[in-house]
């Protein structure tokens, strides 16, 4: 069984907010859920101007009546002042104009520095033979310029033979290295640095257990191109467009930040609308190669929820890896309604309690039993379909 693309409790919550009615389906629900719980209404409103191709005066007006710019996170007030930038007609108060351009100022100096370090590490990974894959919010800065673009750090992908030298000619260069996790390595400025200034990728992290099954093609399409003076491999627009949906999807479900899955959404924009040749049975591909067809539909089906156009009507119509998402819908339905309680009662059940009383020896063999039989349905989400026979059932009991 693949890792939880989506959490336990959810279910609950969807539950309580009465969405899982006869005319929506499970999965409907939980983006349902997602739209509610994490995007507010002013990012809502932001969005939609950011969308529209002739914002209104009017529009903008509301936003701002909810809108604290000392308050908000400058990566959200960015957009609102590349907003402004991009439709001049649009005027803010005299209050929050001279703070959104000083922002954007400010950012685009941040930025320079974040990408000076990359350019630093990169010439010399170059010298070593080693030419990384950009992706992320780097990628976007250097293919879309005039976007304003808010940075921790960059991210790079590099083979797995050359993951730990990169990391090593970094620290041979004065910058401190450590070990996020299983795939990636955050480069500080120094020890005592509180923040990376680049990720150094040895595969994309997905939170399937077929990861790496992709990287292959991945490498294969990418193009050498100059990024910031480093020879880089950039990615295709397909492949950039598969790597921000994951991100999207796996954002949503950790409840990241309403600024990250802005961004997002108006990158897959940005990539769809410059590529008119996009080829989507690649993006259906790396879906399949990598396991990860469920975060796919979650991440469009999120979109969708913004805009009717970003994602082409075909694709829409033909309902990509719905199957897979609905099977996934049920595996977790069945864990929350059936399985968790279960558990929990044939682990509360001890054998010394048993051979203590007797009498109980009769529930403990059965409640082993129906446990373990459940323990082996839980891996076949397939065969959950026939379990669940109906959720809106479980939805009305």
């Amino acid at each position: 069984m693949r890792n939880p693309v989506l959490w336990n409790k959810e279910i609950e919550e969807i539950k309580s907010t009465g969405y899982l009615k006869e005319n929506i389906s499970i999965t409907d629900a939980l983006i349902e859920n997602f739209y509610n719980e994490i995007m507010g209404e002013e990012e809502k409103i932001l969005l939609d101007l950011l969308l529209s191709p002739n914002p209104l005066q009017s529009e903008l007006d509301k936003l701002l009546e909810l809108w604290d710019i000392e308050s908000k996170q400058s990566a959200k007030s960015l957009l609102l002042a590349y907003l402004l930038k991009t439709h001049p007609d649009l005027k803010a108060t005299k209050y929050e104009e001279p703070r959104l351009k000083g922002l954007l100022l400010n950012q685009r100096f941040i930025n320079l520095k974040i990408i000076s370090h990359f350019t630093k590490i990169g010439k010399e990974l170059n010298k070593n033979g080693i030419f990384p894959l950009i992706f992320k919010g780097c990628l976007f800065k250097w293919l879309n310029p005039d976007f304003p673009r808010y940075m921790g750090d960059v991210d790079i992908l590099v083979p797995e033979k050359q993951w730990i030298k990169s990391a090593r000619i970094a620290k041979s260069l004065g910058y401190w290295f450590k070990k996020l996790d299983i795939h990636s390595f955050d480069i500080l400025e120094n020890k005592n640095s509180k923040y990376g200034i680049l990720d150094i990728h040895k595969f994309i992290y997905i939170g399937t257990k077929s990861e790496k099954k992709w990287l292959k093609n991945l490498f294969k399409r990418a193009t050498k191109k100059d990024v910031f003076g480093v020879e880089t491999l950039v990615p295709t627009a397909e492949d950039a467009l598969f790597i921000t949906l994951i991100n999207l999807s796996n954002n949503l479900r950790d409840h990241k930040s309403q600024a990250t899955l802005l961004y997002a959404i108006l990158d897959c924009k940005y990539l769809l609308e410059k590529n008119k040749n996009f080829n989507w049975q690649i993006v259906i591909e790396n879906a399949k190669y990598a396991g990860a067809e469920v975060q796919i539909n979650f991440a469009m089906k999120f979109i969708k929820k913004f805009s009717q156009t970003i994602i082409p009507k075909d694709i829409q119509n033909q309902m990509i890896f719905e199957k897979e998402t609905n099977d996934y819908s049920r595996m977790i339905m069945f864990k929350h309604f059936y399985y968790i309680d279960l558990q929990k009662k044939s682990r509360d059940m001890k054998i010394t309690e048993v051979l203590r009383n007797p009498s109980k020896i009769k529930e403990y063999l059965s409640l082993k039993i129906k446990y373990k039989t459940l323990k082996i349905l839980n891996r076949y989400p397939r065969l959950i379909k026939f379990f669940i026979a109906d959720l809106k059932m479980i939805y009305n009991n």
